[in-house]
């Protein structure tokens, strides 16, 4: 056993020579802490001195180095903190993996008192700043992305139980959303946000240690963060590369894992209730990236072994049961069987049931993708199936979930009201690709039919709309601008469509259209991503102001992949000259 000492030294050769070498597990105190006035901490593993490997060194000492760059902490400066040790009660973490090689089950270790209080100096931020942030963060960005439980990790924070990296993704995320304006000069959120983001991902690990919890957070927060304000193809990357290293530590299988491995099986409820939340945080960036752009999951949805959260979000379960533990069905036609389960359990069922219509949307992508796949005869068969489980799954669903209004009467809040309608949206916007995929059905009376279900489901979307309160936009998913977005472009195809709408009609979807973009605008301060689709619908309603034929509206069908999909964009760019192209073709 080593000793550790959880100071930093300032010369790391001299560490290991007045550590504590033992051979009786005695815990004697060696010179440097007995100097110090600190207790030595254990670890089972001797480490190398000195920063982690490839970790990132930052510039060397410089007479022209300015004080903002003394300020400057990027995601790897953890590094010289990461030998830092916990207290006894904390030190010997029950890890284990498959390969025999060690996850930390637990969080990351505590850190010495005074060198988190430099740590903040550096930062040029209060600690009241910080907790500020903290709890704003909890009041907003967190319900748009659940990794942490609130408690639980309030009570480490206090504890100086959290890593440097965790805080400094949360208050800097947290305050550009927020557009928090810090007492002093010295933080810049701009520039702390670009060291973040350019800094290594967990991909940089994949030959060293397996991430901890902590890195595992504050990669889902980087890519949910780059994903809706930088969205591109390194964006869609960094979901892949989390995707991929969530999958390689197994957090799509947990429950086997605590069956089959000792240290998994030993660790407490609470711990393993972490490592779901991030598991789930990464099934949603894989299905929302992978939806929007019309490319396949890289989560299996059949194989997925890793529980539900079942208790309170904010509480710490004390036993380590999991008997009762759901997981969602192999089968996408049997989701609705579960929510009678999910529902019994009030502090958790809006979040459970976001993860089950999240896989309802996916099975609607997976269908769309397909349809340039197989033959007719399967589309139709998979769509005949979509159209069964989505109807299964709404009459499911609790009494009133679909009303838009909030229901007052049960006393439910702004913040769960917005939280449920994400959930409506998700289903409609399952139904507005069900009925575009039914338009391609032979026959007069399959387009017909189909066409009207996607102007129902427009309009639908549009009644969410109308009761959405642009405060709580930062609080849900900024995902939904695609359901938006989506809408927006049916209802304009709808509205130019020359057999189309009556005057009453237009009227109508003239207003679903005013109100949907104001939405999208709404969530267009926060985020770029809604910017940017608003900036590519103008262009498309520029280009396509005229009437449009059957056949013109069936060719914007046949292109539709997905809303951030390549090829559709650029059909979006150059509709004009392809629409004109069938002007002259008969319905």
């Amino acid at each position: 056993m080593y000793a550790r000492c959880a100071v930093t030294l300032p010369n790391p050769s001299f560490w290991w020579a007045d550590g504590c070498i033992l051979g009786d597990l005695g815990r004697p105190t060696c010179s440097r802490c007995s100097e110090r006035g600190y207790t030595c901490t254990y670890s089972l593993i001797r480490r190398k001195p000195g920063p982690a490997a490839r970790s990132y060194r930052g510039p060397g000492p410089s007479s022209s180095r300015t004080s903002s760059d003394h300020r400057r902490l990027s995601i790897n400066a953890q590094s010289s903190h990461e030998d830092s040790s916990t207290p006894d009660s904390l030190s010997e973490t029950r890890t284990f993996t498959p390969h025999n090689r060690r996850v930390p089950i637990q969080s990351e270790s505590c850190q010495d008192p005074l060198t988190r209080s430099a740590s903040i100096a550096d930062w040029a931020i209060s600690s009241q700043e910080e907790r500020l942030l903290i709890e704003t963060f909890f009041d907003t960005v967190h319900t748009a992305i659940p990794i942490l439980s609130k408690e639980r990790f309030l009570h480490q924070h206090r504890s100086l139980l959290v890593g440097q990296n965790l805080i400094l993704a949360i208050i800097t995320i947290t305050a550009k959303l927020t557009e928090y304006t810090f007492s002093t000069e010295g933080f810049d959120t701009d520039a702390q946000i670009n060291s973040l983001l350019s800094a290594e991902t967990l991909e940089g690990d994949m030959l060293g240690q397996t991430p901890s919890l902590d890195q595992f957070r504050v990669s889902c927060l980087l890519a949910f963060y780059e994903f809706h304000q930088f969205p591109g193809h390194r964006a869609w990357t960094r979901i892949g590369d989390l995707t991929r290293m969530a999958y390689r530590v197994g957090l799509d299988r947990i429950e086997t894992l605590r069956a089959r491995y000792l240290d998994w099986g030993s660790a407490n409820e609470a711990d393993i209730q972490e490592w779901r939340l991030v598991w789930w945080c990464v099934y949603r960036l894989d299905s929302y990236s992978n939806i929007s752009s019309g490319t396949p999951y890289l989560v299996e949805q059949e194989t997925i072994c890793t529980a539900l959260i079942r208790d309170n979000l904010n509480a710490v379960p004390d036993f380590p049961g999991s008997s009762d533990q759901l997981c969602l069905p192999s089968q996408p036609s049997d989701l609705w069987k579960i929510l009678p389960s999910l529902v019994s359990n009030p502090e958790t069922s809006l979040y459970n049931i976001h993860i089950v219509t999240i896989a309802a949307l996916r099975q609607a992508g997976t269908a769309t993708r397909l349809r340039f796949l197989q033959s007719p005869e399967k589309t139709i068969a998979s769509l005949s199936n979509l159209e069964r489980s989505l109807s299964a799954l709404r009459l499911a669903l609790p009494s009133n979930h679909l009303n838009p209004n909030r229901n007052a009467f049960l006393n439910e809040t702004g913040s769960a009201h917005h939280e449920r309608l994400v959930t409506v949206l998700h289903l409609l916007m399952a139904r507005l690709l069900t009925s575009i995929l039914m338009c391609f059905r032979p026959g007069e009376d399959g387009w017909l039919t189909g066409w009207q279900q996607a102007l129902e489901s427009c309009q639908n979307i549009a009644s969410i709309a109308e009761q959405w309160n642009g405060s709580f936009s930062v609080q849900v998913d900024p995902a939904i601008a695609f359901v938006l977005f989506t809408a927006l472009i049916f209802l304009h195809i709808h509205k130019r469509l020359g057999m189309g709408p009556s005057t009453a009609a237009q009227s109508s979807i003239e207003h679903c259209e005013t109100i949907l973009l104001l939405q999208l605008e709404q969530f267009g301060r926060i985020w770029t991503l809604p910017r940017l689709l608003i900036l590519s619908l103008k262009s498309f309603r520029e280009s396509v102001s005229g009437p449009l034929s059957q056949s013109q509206v069936q060719l914007v069908l046949s292109r539709f992949e997905a809303p951030l999909h390549p090829r559709w964009l650029h059909f979006l760019s150059s509709a004009r000259i392809d629409l004109e192209l069938f002007r002259s073709v008969p319905a």
